[in-house]
This record gives C-alpha cells, sequence and structure tokens, in this order.
C-alpha cells in the first residue's frame, strides 16, 4: 500500500527530488508523529515513488470494489425488501458507472501520478451508496456493519499513505453513520454500537496501515542510503578512475585493454627538484596544486584523459577509454595550451614556470593495477618513448617523436632537433611543436 496528495506533484519536481542527496543533517530519515519524513525533500521523493509504484494497485482495488458492487447487488434481492429493488437497480448502476470512470482516468496521463485522488472519490463513492441504501430501504440491523468492510479494506488494501488514508476512512466513517442516524433504521443503542465497531474498525486499520507504512519508509530510507553511497562510490572512482574504467570496475570485470593507437603525454617542471629543496613544503604543494589544477582543467577541455601525477610529473593519453578519435590534434592542442599556462604560473621565487613536454603516438596496454588502492595506468614502448621526449627535451619545448610529426596535418608547424639517443631505442628524430602554423605565422611577422 503507498499513496500521496490528492494534488500530485509534477514529474519535473519529481526528478529534482530523485536526484537528491541525503545529507548529513542528523534530522535527514527521521519521522514525525504523523508518519511524514522530517526532510521535506525525502517526503516528496517517497510519495513520488509510492505513487509510480502503486498505480497497479490502485487499479487492482477499483477492479476489486466493481466485483464486491456486483456481487452484492446480486445478493441484495434475497436480503432487501421487493420495494427497495429499484433504488437498488439504480445505485447499482450509478456506481459501477462511477467506479468504471475512476478505473479508465487511471489510463489517462494527467491522472497516472494523481491516482490518489480517484482513490478517495471510489472510497466516498462506496461509501454514500451504503448510505443511501440505508436511508432509502428498510434495510436488516446486520446489513448495517456491513461498512465494515469498506473501511478495513481502505486501511490494508486500497494504497493511500499513512497521514491522507486516516483522514479519507474516518470522514467515510461519519459520513456513514450521520447517513444511518438520519434514516432511523438504528435506535439510539443500536447506534451507539455500530459507532463503536466503526472505531475499533478504524484503530485496527490504523494500527495495521501505521505498521505496514513505516516498514515501506524504512525500505525506501534504506534504499536511498544504499543509492548514496554508490554513488559516492561512483564519484570516488571516476575521480581517480576514467569514467568507463569507474563502471566496468563496478561491474566486476578485470580491465585491461589494448590499443593499437594512443597518444602519451608527459609534462614535468624545469629545475622542480631545487626549487623544492628551498621553498617550504606548503609553497611548493601550492606551486603544485595551482599548475596541476589548470593542466586538469585543460585535459578535461580537450577532451583526453589525466592518467596520474609522479611529483612534478604530468601525464595524459588520447585514445583511451573511449575518449574523443581525433586524440593527435587534441594532444598538440592540450601541449601548447599546457606550456602557455605554466608561463602564467609564478614560483615561489617570483618566477613563471618552465616545463618540458614530451609526446609519441603508438601502441600500448591500459588496466587497472592493485586492489585497495587501484590506479589506472598504461604500459609499453609508446609511454616509455613519450617518457624520453620528455627527459631529453629542452625547457620551454615541446618534443615529438618523428611518428607523431608524420601523422600531424599542416595546421601545426614543427621544427626538426635532429637525432637524439633513446634508451633502448637507438637513435630517434625527434621535432619541436611551435604551435599551430597560423599562430606561428604570426609571431614571425611581428
Amino acid at each position: 500500500m503507498a499513496g500521496s496528495d490528492a494534488a500530485a506533484m509534477t514529474p519535473a519536481v519529481s526528478a529534482g527530488a530523485a536526484t537528491s542527496r541525503p545529507s548529513d543533517d542528523a534530522e535527514w530519515g527521521q519521522m514525525g508523529r504523523r508518519l511524514v519524513f522530517v526532510d521535506r525533500n525525502l517526503e516528496t521523493e517517497f510519495r513520488a515513488a509510492e505513487r509510480n509504484r502503486n498505480l497497479g494497485q490502485a487499479r487492482f482495488v477499483l477492479w476489486l470494489a466493481l466485483a464486491i458492487e456486483l456481487a452484492f447487488a446480486a445478493i441484495d434481492p434475497w436480503v432487501l425488501p421487493a420495494g427497495g429493488m429499484t433504488f437498488v437497480l439504480a445505485r447499482t448502476i450509478v456506481l459501477t458507472l462511477c467506479l468504471f470512470l475512476l478505473l479508465a482516468l487511471t489510463y489517462l496521463p494527467f491522472f497516472r501520478t494523481r491516482w490518489p485522488l480517484l482513490m478517495l472519490l471510489a472510497v466516498h463513492a462506496m461509501t454514500l451508496a451504503a448510505g443511501l441504501t440505508n436511508a432509502m430501504v428498510e434495510v436488516p440491523v446486520l446489513y448495517l456493519s456491513g461498512i465494515m468492510l469498506l473501511v478495513l479494506a481502505s486501511y490494508l488494501v486500497v494504497p493511500l499513505i499513512f497521514a491522507y488514508c486516516i483522514g479519507t476512512v474516518l470522514t467515510a466513517s461519519l459520513v456513514y453513520l450521520v447517513f444511518t442516524a438520519f434514516a432511523g433504521v438504528a435506535n439510539g443503542q443500536l447506534l451507539g454500537m455500530l459507532a463503536a465497531q466503526l472505531a475499533a474498525a478504524n484503530v485496527v486499520g490504523i494500527a495495521a496501515l501505521h505498521r505496514a507504512e513505516r516498514l515501506r519508509r524504512l525500505d525506501h530510507l534504506n534504499a536511498r542510503r544504499l543509492e548514496d553511497q554508490r554513488a559516492r562510490y561512483h564519484e570516488l572512482l571516476t575521480s581517480i578512475l576514467p569514467a568507463p574504467v569507474a563502471e566496468r570496475l563496478q561491474r566486476g570485470e578485470t580491465v585491461v585493454d589494448e590499443y593499437t593507437d594512443a597518444t602519451v603525454l608527459f609534462a614535468d617542471i624545469v629545475g622542480f627538484t631545487a626549487l623544492a629543496a628551498r621553498c617550504r613544503p606548503d609553497q611548493t604543494l601550492a606551486l603544485l596544486n595551482q599548475l596541476f589544477a589548470s593542466f586538469d582543467a585543460l585535459t578535461a577541455e580537450h577532451g583526453l584523459e589525466k592518467i596520474k601525477t609522479i611529483g612534478d610529473s604530468y601525464m595524459v593519453a588520447g585514445g583511451v577509454s573511449g575518449d574523443r578519435t581525433e586524440h593527435l590534434p587534441a594532444m598538440a592542442d592540450l601541449a601548447l595550451a599546457m606550456q602557455k599556462a605554466a608561463g602564467q604560473v609564478r614560483d615561489p621565487d617570483g618566477n613563471p614556470v618552465r616545463v618540458r613536454i614530451g609526446i609519441h603516438v603508438g601502441g600500448l596496454t591500459a588496466g587497472v593495477i592493485g586492489q585497495r588502492r587501484f590506479m589506472y595506468d598504461l604500459w609499453g614502448d609508446t609511454v616509455n618513448i613519450a617518457s624520453r621526449m620528455q627527459t631529453l627535451g629542452e625547457p620551454d619545448r615541446i618534443q615529438v617523436s618523428d611518428q607523431l610529426r608524420q601523422r600531424l596535418d599542416i595546421r601545426y608547424q614543427l621544427a626538426p632537433r635532429g637525432e637524439i639517443a633513446v634508451k633502448g631505442k637507438g637513435k630517434m628524430s625527434t621535432w619541436y611543436l611551435l604551435g599551430r602554423t597560423e599562430a606561428v605565422a604570426g609571431k614571425e611577422t611581428k
């Protein structure tokens, strides 16, 4: 069972509430005396979830009400006087049409989230039908207690939340007693007994509904906490791993991939060891934070993947973990942007930061290593050569391999450095990336 306000919340509000996070406030998750969450967003979200879950239950209740009404209509000729059959027939027709109308409305888009209003109308329609029967027909005394079935069914089957089910059923009980009192079918003693029975039925129903809804609310609360923990865990993973890799890791997969075409960049601060030796630790940390924060933003802007930092070394990859396919020009643009950004950062001595950058392209292996402090890392000749491009480069230069130079288009201007000795690879032709062709041409004309 579940339910909501008669005036339902719009889908936009529901979506907004569903995305809200459990706060660290101690009140989050607490319930008041009326079995309502103290946190408004949580209460709104619970009601929206109940509406979505219980539309089918609402339809079932209306079908059940139709079946019960037709069953009683078939029994009434056996227990009610013949003079009352005209009214019974009219009541059956009107109530049946009313219930069919309410059932049909549940299939309309407008009422898919507003069906609790239809439940309220159904309960009162059946109450009015029973009360009018008492007023218009000379019913037997035992006939009067049939209202107990409606009362208990409203608490146990009709999917209205606790706060609204009580008001609906208590109002219906009062309406029935008023009709019965004015109908004159029961003396004061019998009417008092009927009122006591209705009160007892309401107490039993309220107790059962309170327990059932409290359990549902606790289940919802636990599900939200679990969802929040999963979201936080996912955020933590995606902060240290590429998003596609984090999703695979959460599914329990072993993450290891071979890439035949990937680009790797290393950037390193020139003279960092000497700088760190003469500066305070907090100054060194502030410098790294400022520089790497700008590098992080640029890496994300160019659609590439930050892999890791080791001391003052910054590593980026392109063409891995589902990132953009045009990773070569993106990496070239990133290197130029990083070079410019570094010149705008000042070290503790007040001098602009100088960096060496190296880039290479080729095949590599990528995967997640470790169990507790895991990390996403790259292996292979491509990584080693990119690292050598950086370490064997010159300050304020972007050194690239000949393989990368051959694949960059005419939008980029490069200058040959010549051959250099690369450990494990022998002599290699390398180039300096100077910038975009139009940018370099503009500098030369000044």
